[in-house]
């Protein structure tokens, strides 16, 4: 079984790369993407390992070909259907950000705040929540992003799994039981920031 944390590092890896031949670069070795990358050379050739030998002896990797070879990995070398619920402060700067990688096809954002209904973030209307279950019938959603707060989401998440979304991403943590066809992350901002500070602070020890 590959790790998770290995497919973690393959976004981080894909990032790098795609810097790299935005620069020009044709090769890379390990030990450069590595250093850009926050890991180590080591663990780059790894976690590349699980998926085959992508490497040049002596050269390192083709750049062009392991970005290729990583987006089919991660089943981004083709569109992907996303829709956003909150568009607050978080949810605007998310569907900014989003609308700057070329394979999220976000097709809609959706708010309680009637005063946000018609509005553009971007390219992205801004849309009635309450039109999402109709939306969710009509359109074929693969991953859709939750950011509103913890007393919400469960009302949300249930109404994205009945409507055939598989993979949901909530930037507010709330306890109730998933449902079983679902993938559910949470991603708490807080959380990440206390433990950034606690490695930070091992440093001076």
């Amino acid at each position: 079984m590959i790790p998770e944390a290995t497919i973690r590092r393959l976004s981080v890896y894909l990032r790098c790369l795609r810097r790299g031949l935005r620069r020009g670069e044709e090769l890379v070795l390990s030990t450069q993407l590595a250093r850009r990358c926050g890991t180590s050379a080591s663990l780059v050739r790894k976690d590349l390992s699980y998926f085959g030998g992508f490497g040049i002896k002596g050269k390192g990797y083709r750049v062009a070909d392991l970005i290729h070879a990583i987006e089919s990995i991660l089943g981004i070398n083709k569109p992907i259907a996303l829709i956003l619920v909150g568009v607050g402060s978080l949810g605007r700067a998310i569907l900014r950000y989003l609308q700057e990688v070329p394979y999220f096809n976000i097709l809609g954002a959706f708010d309680n705040d009637e005063k946000k209904w018609g509005r553009r973030v971007g390219r992205v209307e801004v849309l009635p929540a309450h039109f999402l279950r109709r939306f969710l019938e009509e359109n074929p959603v693969d991953l859709g992003v939750i950011a509103i707060p913890p007393e919400g989401v469960e009302e949300v998440v249930d109404t994205l799994e009945r409507g055939g979304v598989r993979g949901v991403l909530s930037f507010a943590l709330a306890e109730f039981e998933v449902p079983r066809n679902m993938v559910l992350e949470f991603v708490d901002i807080a959380a990440e920031l206390e433990f950034l500070y606690y490695k930070a602070n091992k440093l001076k020890t």
